[in-house]
């Protein structure tokens, strides 16, 4: 302990020589939060959509220093440059000593590459703060380390600006083997090197220059593929012995993560895509008003195949709407959303035979997998938070157990003054389980956030956040908690 405190004290003044230096842009701040809670585990709202940098145990803590250049400083400029090494040392969390961000990226016109484990956005996001999380690609778990190139929104030749799109793709790896391995129960599965790719490609029609809305659609797609599985049981192999798979890692496997193709050593004469394939729709509709701003957007998340039509109709889905109001001391943002799991392409699987060669597509098993630990990292799910996450789980198996979900959330926020900040989470949730272990009856858990953020004018760069939670229902239990955050910018 006492070397990573010496490590941690040399980074920091490391962190702050190089803000001092030519580098114009660069941010640092030093960072201390706590939590503390009763019942079995903290509120979900002290913890969830933290992007990993939280603890669901009871009392945790964390010191954090961070050195940012946002790529966003060079707007103007053809050539940008962006970096940040953000780093933690904390207790009661999963990892004594945490790289939370440590990435650099260069961009050229519309053109941007990064490489590292960064914070990203959701897709098609505003207020994120008010927002209960996205299904296929949120932020709720650790950053992934990936190269990343991504084409920001570009003109469509002819269409005069009313028609432009956005394309990314990256690689990258998991980072969460090692405590896979050390968390996991005895004889269930966990992988190790898993490898990571993501893509999408967006469209937006309109001109809010000339007529004050436009519209977004998209499709975004995930895959976990290559690594090691271990203890994997499978009624396609052999179910008295639990077996180690090794996945490919060469050429052919990047290929097909990226097209979606080739099939898994379980696959049997039932071949599907290779690794843990998933992705969503997105579409939104955006108000754009000269004092305020409203917003509709929806997301439709698949599993695989099945969902990628409608084939088995659309009755899951992640809609909302948001609004930003004019400047007032009362009531500056307000979101509403509504999340369905539940049907998850129906509930009846089958594989096509030679004496039945009816298909049904059912039972998706939403972020679950066969060979993989899930669409998870560092037991947080990678996308919704109400999807109850394996770290949750008291079996230490690395699985989803609730991924059947029906919810309510709604979100307020305002600012009082310049100094004071306020939101207000609140969330309705009913849970069956999943298809293949269901709750005995469904279960209802709420969850609720009240908290504050002060930066005073005499406070030369800090600023304090004091978050109330609580927790009512049988899925996670009843907790109330406490989180206070205390943040100082050295350099802005």
């Amino acid at each position: 302990m006492r070397k990573i405190l010496i490590v941690f004290s040399c980074l920091l003044i490391t962190f702050v020589s190089a803000a001092q230096s030519r580098w114009a842009g660069a941010e640092v701040f030093v960072e201390s939060s706590f939590t503390g809670a009763n019942g079995d585990y903290a509120p979900l709202w002290l913890t969830a959509n933290h992007y990993g940098l939280s603890s669901v145990r009871t009392a945790s803590n964390y010191e954090r220093v961070s050195l940012v250049r946002p790529i966003e400083v060079d707007s103007g400029r053809t050539w940008r440059l962006g970096y940040a090494a953000d780093i933690a040392v904390a207790f009661g969390h999963e990892r004594t000593f945490i790289v939370q961000q440590a990435y650099g990226e260069i961009a050229w016109k519309v053109f941007r590459l990064t490489l590292g484990a960064k914070e990203q956005p959701m897709e098609t996001c505003e207020l994120p703060e008010l927002s209960s999380g996205a299904m296929m690609s949120g932020i709720n778990s650790r950053p992934i380390p990936q190269v990343r190139l991504d084409i920001d929104w570009f003109n469509i030749p002819f269409t005069k600006g009313w028609w432009r799109w956005k394309i990314h793709g990256s690689y990258g790896i998991t980072t969460d083997g090692r405590w896979q391995e050390s968390w996991h129960s005895p004889e269930t599965r966990y992988t190790s090197n898993t490898l990571y790719h993501q893509k999408a490609l967006f469209w937006q029609f309109g001109r809010k220059d000339l007529f004050p809305f436009t519209y977004e659609i998209g499709i975004q797609m995930a895959t976990q593929f290559g690594g090691t599985s271990y203890n994997v049981k499978t009624t396609r192999l052999n179910d008295q012995q639990l077996t180690t798979i090794k996945h490919d890692t060469g050429f052919n496997a990047f290929w097909q993560a990226l097209t979606c193709q080739g099939s898994d050593a379980t696959d049997g004469s039932n071949p599907n895509s290779a690794g843990n394939t998933l992705g969503s729709y997105l579409m939104q509709l955006k108000y754009h008003g000269e004092r305020w701003q409203a917003r509709a957007y929806w997301e439709r998340y698949f599993d695989d195949h099945s969902m990628l039509t409608v084939q088995y109709g659309i009755r899951d889905m992640l809609i909302g709407g948001d609004v930003s109001l004019p400047s007032n001391p009362y009531l500056s943002a307000a979101k509403f959303e509504f999340l369905c799991s539940r049907n998850q392409s129906g509930a009846v699987y089958h594989d096509g035979t030679h004496n039945i060669p009816d298909a049904m597509a059912g039972r998706d098993n939403y972020y679950n997998h066969l060979l993989y630990s899930g669409w998870q990292h560092y037991g947080q799910a990678i996308g919704h938070p109400f999807l109850t996450s394996p770290i949750y789980n008291t079996s230490h198996e690395l699985t989803f157990r609730n991924n059947r979900v029906r919810a309510w959330h709604i979100g307020l926020s305002g600012d009082p003054s310049d100094e004071w900040h306020w939101r207000v989470l609140a969330s309705f949730t009913n849970n069956w389980g999943t298809y293949s272990k269901p709750f005995d009856d469904p279960m209802r858990q709420h969850y609720f956030l009240l908290e504050a953020t002060y930066k005073p004018h005499w406070g030369y760069g800090w600023q304090g956040t004091l978050g109330l939670g609580l927790d009512h229902g049988p899925l996670l239990g009843n907790s109330q908690g406490i989180q206070l955050t205390v943040r100082k910018n050295i350099i802005h």
